[in-house]
């Protein structure tokens, strides 16, 4: 039987106070009596509850009922694994952390029945802590020689596992650059098996020690903890039981302030990464990703982002800024990252002969988001991101163990080209060298180039001398944003020009642990459906791009593109604590996927040297009439020779005239000798 003690209620009784003063003192220097205490009055008060005809074998009855196990709820405050020290040896702490390596169930004896070697007389000897301890003397014949009976009635044993937990590594512990800090936890009876590698939970224990072995006089002591209770804090908010220990009143006033704003959506792309100049609708595609969709109606949630483009444009410094206002957030590098450190590990064990599994940054951040930075330098790594990114799970089938973890992460990477510099004249896929499997799972897709331009060159110094002078709040007198942006975008209406507008205003963006505590709560409790009216646009613009000849600048539209509509929507309206996605949410997420698809089929197809009249239009429309009926037809030279011929086009070097074509992107090569007409 497992009973649950609330602590904060067992503070707050005063009758139970005058009773036993020190009790707050007791629980934490001495938990082991003070628990035992506990164990002993519920006992009692089972037996007191029993019929009185059934008192006839106390023994009997005593031997029916279970072992009185205690769940203890909101003891104290939690204690980081860096501050554990010896002098917490022997008292009641909390800890959290992430579970990176769980043990194989085990039997430990409790109870143990020796017989005497000589007489044959049976004694029962607790084992303490598991020791194997056997009787000195024995108290007939008076021998020392005893033999254990394994099979004996008396013989008791529970359940023992062994667990490692590592701590979170955030801003706060000033620890960078440092190895994370690990922690062995012991589970026994009913708390085996309740959390698998990549859990975040926190355990309630007594800090034990075990000394180990001496070298060079010296004696070493490693710290351990005897779990008593343990949350999983994936389900913490699910159980009537568990209380909210992270958000307090004001976190609750500061969110309803933020609700009760006219422009939230702008407010929160401002505080995202506030360092980095510009790139509003990248941010906003960002910050979707962080809050998800309704995970009730699909069978993922997690939206995956991609940002392709040239280096210094601050794509790593927007990835670490979701890593840090994510719920859980890990942020990897992929030159550095294996496919196993990625998703899971097998290890096997130093004195036995049992596997463990070790979870990769996938499973540890699940719940969360994973940004990996230097996607395109982990091209070996792809296969293993498949099964992830879609089925949110990786399985494992090695050395006889086949399992399957969560994955339920949203995926925020980050590449560049396979040159360095994006190639116009060659397609997204041939830029990143990545199979269509992988980039069709991702929901979007930015495409970021650098072009010199005075006016943004100008602009962009003066934010980031202001940032550095420390004036978060940008002035319009001094910055004057997007002032040069072509009127067909600024409206009133569009998406792009209310994130545009927004920065011309003196808004100051949120704290990180503000915008943190937003995120969690509108992750935690809302859950947006879909309209009917809303539901209808996004089918209307899927069939549109399914309509589409030019593949949306070489990205084939499947079905899982219309779900990423679906998760896009619903994050749009979670991130106004809206239960209801409508139309307007819709229209937002339509405007950013074509600003998608229209920056890569605008840069595929536009080059650096501006198109030509004369001789080069007229070639154009030649390639234009041989593709009216068949806009996938591919040419060859020889092919493309014969129509220049039909058409009365002579050039000197007919060769290099289509070298420039295929640079200018209007001819793009897809082999050896074929080329297919960009329209």
């Amino acid at each position: 039987m497992v009973f649950t003690i609330d602590m904060c209620e067992l503070y707050n009784d005063t009758t139970f106070l005058n009773e036993w003063y020190d009790f707050k003192q007791s629980i934490f220097e001495n938990p082991e009596h003070t628990l035992n205490c506990f164990k002993l009055a519920i006992h009692q008060k089972i037996l007191g509850t029993v019929p009185k005809t059934n008192l006839t074998s106390p023994m009997s009855i005593i031997n029916s009922l279970s072992t009185v196990r205690l769940k203890i709820l909101n003891c104290e405050s939690v204690v980081c694994l860096q501050d554990l020290k010896t002098n917490f040896y022997g008292k009641l702490v909390s800890v959290r952390g992430s579970v990176i390596r769980v043990g194989h169930v085990k039997h430990i004896a409790e109870w143990t029945v020796f017989v005497c070697r000589k007489c044959n007389l049976q004694k029962i000897v607790k084992q303490p802590q598991g020791i194997y301890t056997v009787p000195k003397k024995c108290s007939l014949c008076g021998t020392s020689k005893f033999r254990a009976i394994l099979d004996a009635p008396q013989m008791k044993t529970v359940f023992f596992q062994t667990l490692k937990i590592q701590e979170f590594l955030n801003d706060d512990q000033n620890n960078r650059g440092g190895m994370p800090r690990v922690f062995d936890v012991e589970l026994m009876d009913y708390l085996v098996n309740t959390c698998i590698p990549g859990d975040d939970i926190t355990v309630t224990g007594i800090i034990k020690g075990a000394s180990n072995t001496k070298s060079r006089k010296k004696v070493s002591f490693s710290l351990y903890m005897e779990a008593v209770t343990i949350i999983n804090n994936k389900q913490r908010f699910q159980s009537r039981n568990s209380m909210d220990n992270e958000m307090s009143m004001r976190d609750y006033i500061t969110i309803q302030k933020i609700y009760n704003t006219s422009n939230i959506f702008p407010l929160l792309v401002h505080s995202l990464c506030p360092t980095i100049y510009g790139h509003e609708m990248i941010k906003a595609g960002l910050l979707l990703s962080l809050f998800g969709g309704n995970p009730e109606h699909s069978k993922r949630d997690s939206i995956h982002t991609l940002l392709v483009g040239d280096p210094g444009l601050g794509k790593s410094q927007m990835l670490q800024a979701c890593s840090k206002v994510a719920m859980k957030g890990v942020y990897v590098c992929g030159n550095t990252s294996t496919s196993s450190g990625l998703t899971i590990t097998l290890t096997k064990g130093s004195k036995t002969s049992n596997f463990t599994l070790e979870p990769g940054a996938l499973v540890l951040a699940d719940k969360g988001c994973c940004c990996i930075d230097e996607f395109d330098k982990m091209s070996k790594q792809y296969a293993a991101l498949l099964e992830s990114m879609e089925q949110q799970c990786v399985s494992v089938a090695k050395s006889g163990i086949v399992c399957s973890l969560p994955t339920r992460t949203s995926i925020l990477a980050a590449a560049n080209p396979i040159n360095g510099r994006f190639n116009r004249s060659k397609t997204l896929i041939k830029n990143l060298k990545m199979t269509p499997p992988l980039l069709s799972r991702f929901d979007l897709i930015f495409l970021l180039i650098d072009e010199p331009n005075e006016h943004e060159d100008d602009l962009l110094c003066k934010h980031v001398m202001l940032y550095h002078t420390r004036k978060n709040i940008i002035n319009k007198a001094q910055i004057n944003i997007h002032q040069h942006t072509d009127t067909s975008i600024i409206d009133g209406s569009s998406l792009r020009s209310r994130l545009a507008s927004s920065v011309n205003e003196n808004i100051s963006a949120l704290p990180q642990s503000v915008l943190q505590k937003y995120i969690s709560y509108a992750r935690r409790y809302v859950k947006p459906k879909l309209t009917k009216e809303a539901a209808a646009m996004l089918q209307d613009y899927y069939l549109e791009l399914r309509k589409r000849k030019d593949k949306c600048g070489g990205l084939c539209i499947y079905n899982r593109k219309l779900e990423a509509m679906i998760r896009l929507t619903e994050a749009r309206a979670k991130l106004e604590l809206r239960t209801e996605a409508t139309e307007v949410d819709a229209a937002d997420v339509i405007e950013l996927l074509r600003y998608t698809f229209d920056k890569i089929s605008c840069w595929q197809v536009v080059g650096n040297n501006r198109r030509t009249t004369g001789k080069l239009d007229g070639f154009i429309q030649l390639l234009r009439k041989e593709t009216f009926f068949d806009r996938q037809k591919t040419f060859t030279m020889e092919s493309l020779r014969e129509i220049a011929l039909t058409g009365k086009f002579a050039t000197k070097n007919f060769s290099q005239f289509i070298s420039k074509l295929n640079e200018q992107g209007i001819l793009l090569q897809t082999g050896s000798n074929t080329f297919k007409f960009v329209p």
